[in-house]
């Protein structure tokens, strides 16, 4: 009898908590994190001066395993990295728990939490590979309400633990409010802008983000024009961060024709339908 009652609990509740966990995961895809400044993050102008770091390994890793394809997404060849490779990376992040970035100037920061950035998204991929997309991994309970693990703390910089929304939402977009952050910040799915083959310089920052951008701009998974439909398809990063690019649609369509990835005769389109996509699939060569 106990046994038949916990066997009709189970087909009651289990359904309904899948509900619950499909309808809270769907909220958070859809709904981005603001960007909200941790204070403790904020650039000082006196401050001791930690060792920059080397990312040499970093573009090693680059170098072997990450590769541009025709279709103009760059995959990475996750199932070939050796041990000693992933092993590397993981010694890489364990070394920035000791770096303080908030002294350095402003670009070499930025250029810092950028890399960093790319760096734990790809070893924390690596850390559960084989998957089908990084929104499998569940580093916490958290993970199972934010759609994967945006939220778990996964490395310490200057001794405070950090998630990769604290990086991106806490530290890069508010201190530095630059769109083209979205087209340099890797989130190994294919619907992400790129991994970009060529670490990120302090001298070469902007030349960097400006290429970032146009790379992915001109890539069907960002625009693609549906004549057949008037359907213009456009990367959920325009919707999930408008505020970023503009302050309505029309301004974000404005924006897109100004970097000449959006002709006059679509957007004076009478039956113009604008839709919003992205996929999620890992970014892999396999």
């Amino acid at each position: 009898m106990i046994a038949r009652n916990f066997h009709r609990l189970r087909q009651l509740f289990v359904p309904l908590l899948a509900l619950i966990y499909f309808s809270l995961t769907a909220t958070a895809l859809q709904a981005a994190p603001k960007a909200e400044l941790w204070p403790v993050w904020q650039p000082v102008t006196r401050a001791e001066r930690s060792e920059l770091p080397d990312f040499k390994i970093w573009q090693s890793f680059l170098d072997r395993y990450v590769k541009p394809y025709e279709d103009g997404l760059n995959r990475v060849d996750y199932a070939r990295v050796t041990a000693a490779d992933k092993q590397q990376l993981k010694n890489l992040l364990a070394g920035l728990a000791n770096t303080d970035p908030r002294g350095w100037g402003p670009a070499t920061q930025k250029t810092f939490w950028i890399n960093t950035y790319n760096l734990a998204v790809v070893s924390l991929v690596l850390d559960h590979y084989p998957l089908e997309s990084i929104r499998d991994i569940r580093l916490s309970f958290k993970s199972l309400f934010n759609g994967g693990p945006w939220e778990d703390k996964y490395l310490t910089v200057a001794g405070e633990a950090l998630s990769l929304n604290d990086i991106e939402h806490r530290i890069l977009r508010p201190i530095w409010p630059d769109r083209r952050l979205h087209f340099a910040l890797n989130c190994a799915s294919v619907g992400c802008p790129n991994l970009a083959t060529q670490i990120y310089k302090t001298e070469t920052l902007d030349q960097q983000l400006d290429a970032a951008e146009q790379d992915f701009l001109k890539n069907n998974r960002a625009v693609f024009w549906q004549p057949r439909e008037n359907t213009l398809q456009l990367s959920s990063i325009f919707d999930w961060y408008q505020v970023d690019f503009a302050r309505n649609e029309n301004q974000l369509l404005s924006y897109l024709q100004q970097q000449g990835v959006l002709s006059t005769e679509v957007l004076q389109n009478p039956d113009l339908k604008i839709s919003y996509d992205y996929n999620w699939n890992l970014n892999t060569d396999r």
